[in-house]
């Protein structure tokens, strides 16, 4: 019985020790993709908002561009693009859309541990069907002249 007790006990000092450790490490290093979604998220509509939030990581950003999928059976059309922080307030920014790619170069570097929040505005596909669109991410931090890949933008539409 005592040896059960003294497993339990220390299982339990074990457990409550790295616990701790991990609710008190700091955010990932890493500039990253950290949630993306439609609204409304019916293929249907005519004007729908895809939605991306990035969390600038261990450097500043510069650009950001948002690769629209190769494999789009129909063309994707957008309206406005607008790029605020977790607060809401608006980031200066300069923003472009040539069909295959949207590109956002930011007027000052976005710093590090801001949340960003990128709202493609107006979009519209061709095709009216249900997809999961992936749109690869890159960023590209002051001063590099290579792009980081940030991660994917899952964005799921239904029918």
């Amino acid at each position: 019985m005592r040896r059960f007790i003294y497993i339990t006990v220390l299982t339990t000092v074990f457990t409550s020790t790295v616990l701790s450790a991990f609710a008190q490490a700091p955010f990932s290093k890493a500039s990253a993709v950290i949630h993306s979604a439609a609204y409304p998220n019916q293929a249907k509509v005519t004007s729908a908002t895809y939605h991306v939030g990035i969390q600038v990581g261990r450097s500043s950003l510069s650009e950001i561009r948002l690769i629209v999928p190769e494999n789009a059976p129909g063309k994707i059309r957008m309206g406005q693009i607008a790029v605020s922080d977790a607060t809401g307030q608006l980031i200066k920014a300069n923003r472009s859309f040539n069909g295959k790619e949207v590109t956002i170069a930011f007027a000052q570097p976005v710093a590090v541990g801001t949340m960003l929040e990128i709202d493609l505005n107006g979009v519209r596909t061709s095709d009216l069907l249900g997809r999961t669109w992936l749109f690869p991410i890159y960023g590209r931090s002051d001063g590099m002249n290579q792009e980081i890949p940030l991660g994917t933008a899952r964005i799921q539409t239904y029918q």
